[in-house]
């Protein structure tokens, strides 16, 4: 799954849940979404592959939000994802 694919349906998502992202420098990397257990909060593996940290869905549910209500016009999925990637790395 890639970013832009949990954006269009993030209402579905398990607030719960962490996003975490397989390449940080890449917002268009795979992501997948886990629940942290034990020692592994910042690095998720799966299938041979590690994923890192980026954010919780409530607070990206949250982000998405508010970004959306301080605009005057509707995002598209790909300028949301991007937005959100964005946030992610550098504020939250």
């Amino acid at each position: 799954m890639k970013l832009i694919d949990l954006v269009e349906n993030i209402e579905n998502a398990d607030p719960d849940a962490i996003i975490f992202q397989e390449d940080m420098t890449n917002p268009s990397s795979d992501i997948i979404l886990s629940f942290v257990g034990g020692e592994d909060q910042e690095i998720k593996e799966e299938r041979g592959r590690k994923y890192h940290y980026l954010i919780e869905v409530f607070l990206a549910k949250e982000f998405i939000e508010d970004w959306n209500a301080s605009l005057g016009y509707e995002p598209s999925a790909e300028e949301t994802a991007k937005r959100l990637y964005e946030y992610a790395i550098n504020d939250a």
